[in-house]
């Protein structure tokens, strides 16, 4: 009753002032417990506070345990989030490019062990040694960017002769340094053995087969456009980055995206397997190094718990995250359109390390 009351005066709070007309809680799903009651108190303080609006889903072992939209797709025409809706999810997509590579890779059409060499034999001598692992892993020396913008015109041929150029940073595999350009250089890879457009692989190999119908690329026409959330927070405020279009200077490694439930069963499929044919070994949790997985996923440790995820976020206000916590079977799965000052473009991963993982993974939690 208590905790009624405290929402009641929360809501008539929210009418006092323009911001907080954007203020808006939609539980989905929410399991009758103790622990996912609090979790969901802590974020409903959150989004009132203004730290982020979009969508946040647990579940344990597939299960969904909680599902909740926050504020508006689209402030203007007042439409508010909910679980149709669409979101970029940044860096999210190189999971994509990860697993069209082990795809390949599993049915031999390359190997781990190939080299940009033997795709480029005009590659400079020092970037010829780079193995597709080597990229797979943040490991390869290659720079971050090869780009001047997400949304800079550049045609495939001229991001392939720019990240081919690239002074390396470090020898290739002595050094962990996260690179959007390796994940470029990846998609083109995908085109070269594949014989197909990048998108058009993606969309074949993994996006139908899963049935990921609100998954898709920048202006792709399979995408629902009414369902894009706009972004709060960054640049070009109120704007989508799907109008915006994708060339080669963030194919590969970004320039996505999905809705909540899409995005969860890509999570599902990414921890079971089920990208490649049944029987065949999952190659996307094998560590690449130390730091990262095969499937584009980074391994950290956050208050003594071992976490798997990956997170994206852009300059828009948009900011994603997906994270396995492998002992407890539990997936968290973050799509975000606005932050505020409190976290800006890291609000994914402080929403889930300070708000987040201290309830679900708390001391004497126990979740269904």
């Amino acid at each position: 009753m208590n905790r009624l009351i405290t929402f009641l005066f929360v809501l008539t709070l929210s009418g006092c002032s323009a911001v907080s007309d954007y203020r808006n809680m939609s539980s989905i799903i929410q399991s009758d417990n103790g622990v996912i009651a609090s979790l969901a108190d802590e974020l409903q303080r959150e989004h009132m506070a203004g730290t982020f609006d979009g969508l946040v889903l647990v579940t344990e072992s597939d299960a969904v345990l909680f599902k909740s939209a926050y504020g508006y797709a689209d402030r203007e025409s007042s439409v508010k989030n909910s679980a149709v809706t669409i979101f970029d999810m940044g860096s999210i997509a190189k999971t994509f490019t990860a697993a069209a590579v082990l795809q390949l890779a599993q049915s031999e059409r390359l190997q781990l062990s190939d080299t940009i060499g033997d795709f480029y034999p005009t590659a400079p001598d020092e970037v010829k040694p780079i193995t597709i692992m080597q990229l797979l892993g943040h490991s390869s020396g290659l720079d971050n960017f090869h780009n001047d913008s997400d949304f800079e015109l550049m045609d495939k041929a001229e991001a392939e002769s720019r990240i081919l150029a690239m002074p390396l940073i470090a020898k290739p595999g002595e050094k962990i340094a996260y690179s959007n350009a390796g994940y470029t250089l990846l998609a083109a890879i995908v085109e070269k053995v594949s014989e197909q457009p990048f998108q058009d692989y993606v969309h074949d190999n993994l996006l139908t087969p899963l049935n990921l119908s609100n998954t898709g690329f920048y202006q792709d026409q399979r995408v629902s456009v009414n369902n894009i959330a706009r972004g709060y927070g960054g640049d070009d405020q109120g704007s989508t980055t799907f109008e915006k279009g994708l060339t080669w200077a963030l194919v590969g490694a970004g320039g996505m995206v999905t809705s909540i439930d899409d995005l969860a069963t890509w999570s599902a499929a990414l921890k079971n397997g089920t990208i490649f044919p049944a029987g065949a070994s999952n190659s996307v949790f094998i560590e690449a190094n130390e730091r990262w997985l095969l499937g584009s996923l980074a391994q950290v440790e956050i208050s003594g718990e071992s976490i798997i995820q990956m997170g994206g976020s852009t300059d828009y206000g948009y900011t994603a995250l997906i994270q396995f916590v492998p002992n407890r079977d539990l997936l968290i799965v973050l799509l975000l359109n606005a932050h505020d000052t409190k976290y800006k473009n890291a609000t994914h991963h402080r929403l889930s390390r300070n708000h987040i993982l201290p309830i679900v993974l708390g001391e004497g939690a126990d979740l269904p």
